[in-house]
């Protein structure tokens, strides 16, 4: 059936545009792994085994947490003067055991990045761009928004490069200028070799701290993509094609013969089905490249992208901002937007939890209002929490109160054993 749906598309999908295909294409598969009792991801990945890396770690989740470029642009700014160019900031959280690990290390570094920002910035300066990240009127330097995620990183107790390395999407063709061959960045004009040498200081400034650029160079600079490629790989940086591959084989073979970069961004709307998504995956292998699933800028609540990262074993998945609870949950400034981004995150840890139920302990679930007596601050339980050392117990360790009260006491609320990590959270909060 989706063979037939390619032959009616047409060439390029000049007939039927990939926006309509790809959710047809979607439901097909989705339809078949039902047939069969299965997910999508265990269909994919039992069906599709050359399309599978021999990659034995988690799928890293590279998470954007600091927006800029075109995406966060608004009328009458301009880039590296309003706006920083770079357009993700995203933060990759290397250190984490597990999915659910990874994401609950993305919402802490998003609120302690809020809180600095709010230290230098005014409250209306700090927006959520469009993929949910930050972003900051009035900052134009993105050599200032890496060092504030830095900071954000640190402030979250995490070490940068052993816990959490950077992960940044340049999306250098949006300020490329076909005309003079410049890149106009951070209020210059500069030549590839310029571009390449900026991105060589940062990696020896954050020796071991940097993942991967992506779309670092204009997206048929094809001769400095393989300069910076061999540059990056020199500090173990990774180079990822987006907009230079746009998940098209034609385009990844003449960038496998160049070997102009490390790995592909693979989005399943750029190439218009799941199976030619698919055959790019399988190809990317044969070249022992990487891939890294990745949502798009206007995104819905369908969350087939992570069963194709899991499934395939990505190198990561990129699905935005991780959406935390308490700007983006009940009462938060951002509570009516859609969690576009957060249910992709959430679908690789229900996966996991799946495939290995031992993989997490507890619901991922930031800190919920208690109303009635709690919210007033009072004890109606009357609990002793003097005795209860928070900073000295372990993270991994769960804290279980005797609770002096019936079931009848709180009729309608919901009581769960949380771990000591969450609990320090809670301290920071209202400490904070």
């Amino acid at each position: 059936m989706e063979k037939l749906l390619i032959e009616k598309a047409g060439d390029n999908f000049s007939r039927l545009g990939a926006n309509a295909t790809v959710p047809v294409s979607r439901a097909l598969w989705k339809m078949a792994a039902k047939l069969q009792g299965m997910e999508l991801w265990e269909y994919i990945r039992k069906y599709e085994p050359e399309a599978v890396a021999d990659n034995p770690k988690i799928a890293y989740h590279l998470m954007n947490i600091f927006n800029g470029g075109l995406h966060a642009l608004k009328n009458g700014e301009t880039l590296g003067n309003d706006r920083i160019a770079i357009q993700e900031i995203m933060v990759v959280p290397v250190g984490a055991k597990s999915q659910e690990e990874a994401l609950k290390m993305g919402d802490r570094i998003d609120y302690h990045l809020q809180m600095m920002l709010l230290n230098h910035y005014i409250v209306e300066q700090i927006t959520r761009a469009d993929e949910a990240g930050f972003s900051v009127q009035g900052l134009g330097d993105s050599d200032k928004a890496i060092e504030y995620v830095f900071a954000a990183i640190k402030k979250a107790g995490y070490e940068p490069g052993r816990d959490v390395k950077l992960s940044l999407d340049v999306a250098a063709t949006s300020f490329f200028n076909k005309e003079t061959g410049r890149y106009s960045f951070q209020g210059k004009e500069l030549t590839s070799d310029e571009m390449i040498a900026y991105y060589v200081n940062l990696a020896e400034k954050y020796q071991g701290k940097i993942f991967s650029i992506e779309d670092g160079l204009a997206e048929n600079d094809w001769e400095g993509w393989q300069k910076m490629t061999q540059e990056m790989e020199k500090h173990g940086i990774r180079t990822v094609g987006d907009d230079l591959f746009v998940t098209q084989l034609g385009r990844l073979e003449k960038g496998i013969k160049r070997e102009a970069a490390t790995d592909i961004l693979i989005k399943v709307n750029q190439n218009g089905t799941m199976s030619g998504t698919l055959e790019v995956i399988k190809r990317a292998k044969e070249a022992k490249m990487g891939w890294i699933v990745s949502h798009r800028s206007g995104e819905t609540l369908d969350t087939s992208i992570a069963d194709l990262a899991y499934a395939t074993k990505a190198l990561g998945l990129k699905a935005g901002d991780p959406q935390p609870d308490y700007d983006f949950g009940e009462g938060g400034p951002y509570q009516k937007q859609l969690l576009v981004r957060r249910v992709k995150y959430l679908r690789m840890v229900e996966i996991e939890e799946r495939e290995s139920p031992l993989a997490s302990s507890s619901p991922i679930k930031t800190i919920d209002a208690l109303p009635g007596a709690w919210a007033t601050g009072e004890n109606p339980g009357g609990i002793d929490m003097q005795g209860i050392n928070i900073d000295a117990a372990p993270s991994s360790s769960a804290v279980n109160m005797a609770m002096p009260f019936g079931p009848g006491d709180f009729a309608g609320f919901s009581f769960r054993i949380i771990r000591m990590e969450e609990l320090k959270d809670l301290k920071a909060v209202f400490s904070g």
